[in-house]
């Protein structure tokens, strides 16, 4: 990082600010790859044990890929595997799949503009439209300039679904995080002939609107459009809480926050942002305190467009990565917040009433994600949290719900020692279950090996049985199973002696796995694998003796 960042910091002088934290992010990346690495070779044995259980040498092609594509397993890192193990990958199969996922990714990239906004019909279209929608949420006197129904122009339309471009529209088209409004389109006496379900962007920067077609609609024609007012009002509520608790977070967790995404839809916002770790719950605490308190300050929101020269001196807020002209719109909540912005908003911030965060969760190495609601939707949520609350303290038999906390502490504290109890049972039919296996061990290709099926609470019990038969030095290899719900688990442990004569348990271990229908791997000393078919338990302590006679 700090190589790079000297190589490019006159280009990206953020790299050498931020050096701290992405280190971290990287390093943490790293770690995250390593343990995707490690869930890819677990499947990859599972897959191997499950082909050689069916007499199979083949890998297929989908699971192949399968590793690639979602454990960035490198495909010729499977076939080295397979190699070991005597086996091969259907490249055939594989390059299939990868042909099928590059066919989606591409339908993606072509269906991500709604009803083809990209097409060429679209991309011929210049006539200017202006967007009124800062002042007005009906126009009376919009003339209808382009009709596009199945990617090709037309004069008019009576039904179906049809793209429509306005000289002038007060619908606003969705950007910055913020969704489309909705409406109607209607004659002038106010009969509706088209209800709009989208709005974005055609290549040339008009307002697209799709809509479902009620009524004869033609070109040249003046039409009556009419924004949905609370669909507008809710969403535009939700605007200005992302730029709040943008600035909020700012002040709580650094300057070194930005924001790295949003969604703001009628009844709930989702912001993303920077920070290297876990939100805490006292620092979210701050943050909705601080934007609530902005609300309850009722601070003046204004907007107007200037040089971006000039924003910049003001000290408004650009989002990193977005591209502005040289005259740029400019959203001021009070002295509080002052943010490049082309989205919708109430002109007084009290106009939110209530703001509640709902979950902080983490989406990737260093960016986490908050959802929150604001108005009505709050006032909801904390009803439903309080309606759940009380219910709560009527299933404990509480009379207050200010005493649910300590009642449920209570009763964790009741099952920890119930558990705790339960735990030691379960020690002490362990102990029972051990009672003489230890006593005879067989002779097997000059070596001491014990070989049983015993009845306990699953894995955990079995490795507290071979760590008393280490510590008896019962045996020089021990090999376990039990059924635990319909499952077997299978252990193997070794001692010094049986290593030195060649002996792994991860390489026993793997042998007699398949006869369970499982897989698992583990340390030369000790191993462990899980199965499915529990009836093979017999079969796998039986080829256990099999493979160390033909060892030895």
């Amino acid at each position: 990082v700090p190589v790079v960042g000297e190589i490019m910091k006159s280009y990206y002088p953020q790299i050498l600010a931020n050096q701290q934290f992405i280190q971290k992010v990287i390093e943490s990346e790293e770690a995250r790859f390593r343990q995707t690495l490690d869930a890819g070779v677990t499947l990859l044995n599972q897959i191997i044990a499950d082909l050689k259980q069916d007499g199979k040498k083949e890998i297929p092609g989908a699971d192949a890929f399968k590793l690639f594509d979602t454990y960035g397993f490198p495909v010729e890192m499977t076939n080295e595997y397979a190699q070991d193990e005597g086996l091969q990958v259907d490249m055939a199969g594989f390059k299939k799949n990868m042909a099928a996922q590059r066919d989606r990714a591409r339908k993606a990239r072509g269906d991500r503009q709604s009803m083809g906004s990209q097409d060429k019909v679209l991309m011929s279209i210049t006539t200017p439209s202006k967007f009124t929608g800062w002042t007005e949420l009906d126009h009376k006197h919009a003339s209808l300039q382009t009709i596009v129904v199945n990617d090709q122009l037309q004069d008019s339309v009576s039904e179906g679904t049809a793209q429509l471009i306005f000289d002038e529209t007060p619908f606003y088209a969705e950007m910055g995080g913020q969704v489309a409004d909705h409406g109607e389109i209607k004659a002038q006496d106010g009969t509706v002939l088209a209800d709009v379900s989208d709005v974005q962007h055609a290549p040339n920067g008009q307002n697209l609107h799709t809509v479902t077609v009620k009524g004869k609609l033609e070109t040249g024609q003046q039409y009556w459009l009419s924004v949905d007012p609370l669909r507008r009002k809710k969403v535009s509520l939700n605007h200005t809480a992302t730029h709040l608790l943008d600035q909020a977070l700012r002040d709580v967790l650094g300057e070194h926050t930005h924001q790295a995404g949003s969604l703001v839809e009628p009844d709930y916002l989702r912001f993303d942002f920077t920070n290297f770790g876990q939100v805490t719950p006292k620092q979210l605490r701050q943050v909705e305190t601080i934007v609530n308190q902005t609300i309850w300050d009722a601070l003046p929101i204004t907007w107007k467009e200037m040089p971006i020269e000039e924003a910049k001196k003001l000290g408004a807020i650009a989002m990193f990565g977005d591209k502005y002209g040289s005259v740029v719109r400019i959203v001021k909540i009070g002295d509080y917040n002052t943010e490049f912005d082309g989205g919708t908003h109430p002109t007084n911030s009290n106009a939110l009433g209530l703001f509640k965060i709902t979950s902080e969760s983490g989406i990737g190495a260093g960016i986490r994600r908050v959802e929150a609601v604001t108005s009505k939707e709050a006032y909801e949520y904390l009803t439903q949290q309080q309606d759940w609350l009380s219910e709560t303290a009527e299933n404990l038999k509480i009379d207050q719900v200010k005493n649910v906390p300590s009642k449920v502490t209570q009763l964790q504290a009741d099952l920890k020692a119930e558990q705790k109890t339960v735990a030691g049972l379960q020690a002490k039919l362990a102990a029972q279950a051990a009672a003489g296996i230890f006593d005879h061990p067989e002779e097997v290709g000059g070596l001491k090996l014990i070989a049983k099926q015993v009845q306990v609470a699953g894995m955990n019990e079995l490795r507290q049985l071979a760590d008393k038969w280490k510590a008896k030095q019962a045996s020089d290899i021990l090999v376990l199973g039990t059924e635990v719900s319909g499952k077997a688990n299978l252990l193997v442990a070794v001692n010094d002696t049986a290593n030195q004569a060649g002996f792994k348990a991860g390489d026993l271990i793997k042998a007699i796995a398949p006869k369970v229908g499982g897989g698992g791997g583990g340390r030369p000393d000790m191993a462990q694998a899980g199965g499915k078919n529990p009836a093979g338990i017999p079969a796998a302590l039986s080829e256990a003796k099999t493979v160390i006679s033909q060892k030895a």
